[in-house]
């Protein structure tokens, strides 16, 4: 069985936020002030479980574990080993901003990791350290490293470009893409945090403006032809080894594409990260036949998927650091 919104779109790819904390503050998800702990009906390893079950059967055979920074969660690599025995499930990876991977990756790779993200939205440590509020970019060095060194290809970069801090950063981004197999993806900057929005479109860049300032430096991209699901759009520079890629959320939406579903760590299914819909499964957790409910409620909210999200000016809700990426 596959689950099909009213759209015809097939959703295929999960992604379950496993806690909203982060050993970050990053300006653009993580608001100063918020509580750093996981509250109370925060998803547990059984949850997973069963909610991979559900999902699986309904044909979702790519899962992502999000945060915060899903590497603080102790039960992290018992939700890694539930997905990789999960029938149905073909690929589980984790985005990660670093810190923590030299630490864990022998766990995680017991349990059955396959890929990483890995967050690094400046090469200048002046820069990475102002937009991570205190962050040390040796740790993320050492995690790129490391992936590398343990083949978890592809091995992919995500920067989320912000004008007047880190755009000045975008081309040297891109030139770690030359000589090592690196996939580095640019992400748009989006109205997650409630900032004021005149102050949110001074700082917004979009894919296009990130593309023309790599390309002065590096000449034409070359395209690569890629998965018409995907949210990126890939380009490589001539002669290198990776890829650079834009996600251009807000300024050329992929709505007509969009596979996903986002599980929040409070139990909750997001349909699009570009509306404030969401649905509380908690009850469902909580049933005598957890996966048979999860199934239902997955096939309502999928039912209930927007055609397309909003990238116009609103109050939002919730901030990126609850949502998960």
């Amino acid at each position: 069985m596959k689950l099909v919104d009213n759209y015809g779109r097939v959703l295929r790819d999960l992604r379950i936020s496993i806690t909203p904390r982060c050993n970050y503050h990053c300006v653009y998800c993580h608001p100063l002030g918020m509580e750093m702990s996981d509250p109370p009906g925060t998803v547990t390893t059984d949850d997973v479980r069963h909610f991979l079950r559900a999902a699986a059967a309904l044909g979702m055979d790519a899962v992502r574990f999000t945060g915060g920074e899903p590497l603080v969660r102790r039960e992290l690599p018992e939700m890694i080993e539930a997905a990789v025995n999960t029938p149905g499930v073909k690929d589980v990876a984790v985005t990660t901003n670093g810190t923590l991977f030299r630490r864990r990756h022998k766990e995680l790779l017991a349990a059955g990791l396959s890929r990483v993200n890995i967050s690094i939205d400046a090469v200048n440590p002046d820069v990475f350290r102002r937009l991570t509020r205190g962050g040390e970019i040796a740790q993320v060095w050492d995690a790129i490293e490391l992936a590398l060194e343990l083949e978890l290809h592809p091995v992919k970069l995500n920067a989320v470009v912000i004008g007047g801090v880190n755009d000045q950063e975008v081309a040297d981004l891109a030139a770690l893409s030359v000589d090592r197999p690196l996939h580095v993806r640019f992400i748009e900057y989006m109205h997650l945090n409630n900032a004021p929005f005149d102050e949110y479109q001074r700082q917004f860049v979009s894919g296009g403006e990130t593309r023309r300032r790599i390309e002065e430096r590096f000449g034409p991209l070359e395209e690569v032809p890629t998965d018409p699901s995907s949210p990126a759009r890939v380009w490589r520079i001539a002669g290198s080894q990776g890829s650079v890629g834009f996600i251009n959320s807000v300024s050329e939406p992929f709505c007509s594409n969009c596979t996903r579903l986002r599980l929040t760590s409070d139990r909750k299914i997001r349909p699009c990260l570009l509306t404030d819909l969401e649905f509380d499964i908690a009850p469902a957790f909580e049933a005598s036949d957890p996966v048979t409910a999860l199934q239902e409620a997955l096939l309502f909210v999928a039912g209930k998927k927007p055609r397309k999200g909003s990238t116009l000016p609103t109050v939002r809700e919730r901030v990126m650091l609850g949502i998960g990426g």
